[in-house]
């Protein structure tokens, strides 16, 4: 092992990688100098993006390989991510809000409207991020790394987003602004300890029925070790090793969950949990406004947290700019270090139909949930919030609708 990793040599992409790296901090110096809490957002945001990218962690995956291959594997990352930020995010809550009367729920965790419109939103971006191969945060990284379908998907996002605004009234009028905000420690006077305790087991038995799906298809986990030459024997080696495996070598999906879940710990410490999909609708809002299809303003948006709560701060760089330009650009340092960027064209041209439509119907329906799988589903369980269970329910079955649309496909 330790031969092979001598024989590592810095080539251009790692070389591009670590100018990028460098970039990035200086970036991060001047955002301090305007925000010091959208500073570290940016690197927090540029962590989780190294994360996905080198963990390959999805939720478009996770879901389906469920379905299409009874493989459990990504879905137990997505739940030691849940347990990780569940059990911290609760001390947080504690803090910004100690003792919560019946109604009552901190504004800045993602505790979202549940009802129709949830359940819509779940459902519709469940289809879409199976259709297109990847949820939003899974496309972000694999443009980072090159793929032309995921330029496409994003396309599509966009596109979705532009239709969320137009019909965003009707929404808000008959469903949104008449729908609930549930933060369980508020409910029935649950309190904190109960609800921690009501999540956790909810997360068990969603592991529980992910190894019943595993024992139905025969899937068996196997540990690969690695074959060790020799061992390192002196600091130099043993550096070389490390910097190998976290900056080079490709991590596991449970090392990835347990990374996105403390890196959503940071993002709450000093904002709010992690979300991708503020800028995408920021600036789907200020080409609605180009060509005439809004004035801009979205109806009872500043009474909404989550993704879109943040989408009215002004100026380019915002919390929203660092939160999703920073997923991207640490993705792409990710890629490079790993000397994974490839510009890779679809080999079939009906992808590109697949990621376009995909596209599309995850834009709306984030934008509709308030939220993708990382705020409306990864943020609001940890939130407590009872929008979070039911937009993972209809994830659920939204995924497994879409499966039966691919195998249709092809």
């Amino acid at each position: 092992m330790m031969n092979n990793i001598n024989k590592v040599q810095i080539n251009r992409q790692i070389s591009v990688g670590l100018f990028l790296l460098i970039i990035g901090l200086f970036f991060s110096s001047y955002i301090a100098s305007i925000n010091t809490s959208d500073a570290a957002i940016w690197l927090a945001a540029c962590a989780l993006g190294f994360s996905l990218q080198k963990s390959r962690f999805c939720f478009a995956s996770s879901f389906r390989d469920l379905f299409l291959f009874g493989s459990g594997q990504n879905m137990k990352g997505v739940l030691i991510a849940l347990t990780v930020s569940s059990i911290g995010f609760v001390g947080i809550l504690n803090w910004i809000l100690p003792n919560p009367l019946a109604g009552e729920y901190p504004s800045s965790a993602h505790v979202l409207p549940v009802g129709l419109s949830t359940i819509v939103a779940g459902v519709l971006f469940g289809v879409g991020m199976v259709i297109s191969g990847g949820c939003i945060s899974g496309t972000i990284y694999r443009v980072a790394e090159g793929y032309v379908a995921s330029v496409i998907t994003l396309f599509g996002v966009i596109i979705g987003s532009i239709l969320l605004i137009v019909t965003w009234d009707f929404w808000w009028v008959n469903f949104i602004n008449n729908e609930s905000k549930i933060f369980l420690p508020s409910t029935y006077s649950l309190g904190y300890g109960m609800s921690l305790l009501l999540t956790l087991i909810g997360l068990f038995i969603i592991y529980i029925l992910v190894l019943f799906f595993e024992s139905k298809s025969g899937i068996v986990e196997y540990k690969i070790k690695d074959i060790k030459s020799q061992e390192p024997e002196n600091l130099t080696d043993k550096l070389k090793i490390s910097m190998h495996s976290v900056f080079i070598k490709s991590w596991s999906i449970k090392f990835g969950g347990l990374s996105v879940g403390f890196i959503s710990i940071v993002y709450f410490l000093f904002h709010s949990p992690p979300g991708v999909t503020g800028e995408i609708m920021k600036q789907s809002l200020t080409i609605s406004k180009i060509f005439n299809f809004s004035d801009g303003v979205l109806s009872g948006i500043g009474s909404l947290s989550g993704c879109l709560g943040s989408i009215e701060s002004s100026g380019i760089i915002s919390h929203t700019f660092v939160s999703t330009v920073g997923v991207f650009f640490g993705a792409l340092i990710s890629a490079l270090f790993s000397n994974e960027f490839k510009i890779r064209k679809p080999k079939e041209i009906k992808r590109y139909y697949q990621s376009l439509s995909g596209g599309v119907m995850m834009g709306y329906s984030a934008s509709l949930g308030i939220g993708c799988t990382i705020g409306a589903f990864l943020s609001a369980i940890p939130s407590l919030s009872l929008s979070g269970w039911v937009f993972g329910l209809s994830l659920f079955f939204g995924s497994f609708i879409g499966t039966k649309i691919i195998r249709r496909l092809g």
